[in-house]
């Protein structure tokens, strides 16, 4: 019986796509399935994302309001950050191998095109802008449910996902990955990456604004974000709303 009210949760879930999991009886794969069934009906979101990370003996944190349009149109406006220029940054991918965008300050007016993979487009940790979206956390997850163990702890708000994959080196280096997925929305909104005992990277994300559609225009670095202002498509703000850089 619990196994049948579990899996009658799940059927909802992907055909209404808005119905919270609570069954206890759900695998690791059921809720796989309920999160990609909700990610296909995303055509585009909005968020606010914290990102902190540690690689190659440097330490970063970044404030950003985060935009993307299927298949895979990504815009990052810097709030906030620990580095120089980093307040005011603006990235953009719109596909291929380079990114368009400016620093903050002072910088703001020399818009550059780099490759994705330069230091100065990447993470500390190397990472891409086209590996900062919803989806490769996702394929994440796949990925470790194949090739890792995992735990489930299932709260009040949200579910919470342990993996350990077999080989870290195979995972960027990564010997824990901590994923939460919100209840109501079952979108993914922290991850946690830990080599050994020492946490390397952590990004939240939340104020998810989902299918406003958002314009292609939006994803270009000569563009305003607050030139869609008057438009009637709800944008998230600028505020950080207490949101703080560690100093």
């Amino acid at each position: 019986m619990k196994r049948y009210l579990g899996m009658f949760c799940l059927a909802m879930l992907i055909s209404a796509a808005c119905v919270p999991l609570y069954a206890e009886s759900l695998t690791a794969n059921d809720y796989l399935h309920a999160i990609q069934a909700r990610y296909e009906l995303i055509e585009d979101y909005q968020c606010r994302m914290h990102e902190f990370s540690i690689g190659g003996g440097q330490r970063e944190e970044k404030i950003i309001n985060y935009y993307f349009k299927k298949p895979k149109l990504i815009r990052l406006d810097i709030l906030d950050g620990n580095r120089a220029f980093d307040k005011g940054s603006v990235g953009v991918y719109t596909g291929g191998e380079k990114v368009t965008g400016h620093r903050g300050g002072i910088m703001k007016e020399m818009i550059l095109s780099v490759k994705k993979d330069r230091a100065l487009a990447t993470s500390v940790r190397g990472e891409t802008i086209d590996q900062s979206d919803m989806l490769t956390v996702i394929e994440r997850i796949e990925y470790l449910l194949a090739n890792g163990d995992v735990s489930i702890v299932e709260k009040f708000s949200h579910i919470e996902f342990e993996f350990f994959p077999f080989n870290p080196l195979k995972n960027e280096g990564i010997s824990r990955d901590v994923v939460w997925i919100d209840r109501e929305t079952m979108l993914i909104i922290r991850n946690e990456r830990y080599e050994e005992e020492k946490l390397v990277q952590q990004v939240t994300w939340g104020n998810h604004i989902i299918n406003a559609g958002l314009p292609r225009e939006l994803f270009d670095a000569h563009f305003e974000t607050d030139q869609l202002r008057d438009t009637g498509i709800p944008l998230i703000g600028h505020d950080l709303d207490g949101d703080t850089i560690t100093p």
